[in-house]
């Protein structure tokens, strides 16, 4: 008796072994992969590669991170992520991407110029469609990247430089030379070409940082959309051409002298 009733357990042990890789099966079957499950032919899937900063003896220079070749362009250099239409359209590579079909395109893109007369001149208008979620996005990266100095409406008044201000009344010296942020809303920023105004976020100008490391080409573009956002919105504007819903919620100013 005791004989069966260890068969019994061995048999359902075993089958209960046997039931493992389809279970395997069936939990590979809803992962995301972008490799084939089963690759019988390898290619250049598993090779021996170079950490960065590696040395090496393949190449003359002893480097194993390659610079890029001058006079030429990476073929995914001419596309670039719209982040914004990326977030609305999740996994639409039409609209969440922008691709640059032709060097002049992608010169006035990358650098905010076209070739006039054999001279670089500024771009005067965004060269990637201006949609509402393309401001949202430009809001975005500004108040991440741009607030801390040019402060949330772009005033010049952000964190960093109240935070300095404060240091130079209580006399520290760390304050330092810092040299107080430009007023994006004022005459002199409003009479820059859009693609000065990139070419300023992108390689930076006086004490002002590049941030072209830290924010993609499209996101820069969007963040020019959103200071000429900034700059509308201090535009006065009669009541009667605000939209419905905003001018019926509008209320009057109080009168001089009845408070």
């Amino acid at each position: 008796m005791k004989r069966t009733t260890r068969n019994t357990y061995i048999f359902i042990n075993l089958g209960l072994a046997a039931l493992v890789p389809f279970g395997l099966i069936c939990l590979a079957r809803h992962e995301r992969t972008t490799t084939p499950r089963w690759a019988i032919i390898q290619d250049m899937d598993k090779q021996p590669y170079y950490k960065a900063q590696r040395p090496s003896k393949l190449f003359a220079d002893g480097r194993a991170m390659r610079p890029h070749i001058p006079g030429t362009l990476a073929q995914q250099d001419f596309i670039y992520i719209n982040q914004a239409e990326a977030r609305a359209h999740p996994r639409n590579w039409a609209k969440d991407h922008v691709i640059l079909k032709n060097k002049k395109l992608y010169d006035s893109i990358l650098f905010g110029q076209t070739l006039v007369s054999g001279h670089g001149q500024w771009l005067t208008q965004i060269p990637i469609p201006v949609t509402k979620r393309f401001v949202k996005r430009g809001q975005t990266e500004f108040n991440i990247f741009c607030e801390p100095c040019h402060g949330y409406n772009g005033k010049g008044n952000g964190t960093v430089n109240r935070w300095d201000q404060r240091l130079r009344k209580l006399g520290s010296p760390e304050a330092g030379t810092w040299v107080p942020p430009s007023n994006l809303l004022g005459p002199g920023v409003a009479y820059l070409s859009d693609g000065l105004i990139y070419n300023v976020v992108t390689n930076g100008v006086a004490s002002m940082a590049s941030y072209k490391d830290q924010i993609p080409v499209v996101d820069r573009w969007a963040i020019v959309a959103y200071v000429r956002a900034l700059e509308k919105s201090q535009k006065v504007v009669p009541a009667a051409k605000l939209p419905y819903l905003i001018r019926t919620n509008l209320k009057p100013l109080p009168t001089p002298g009845s408070q």
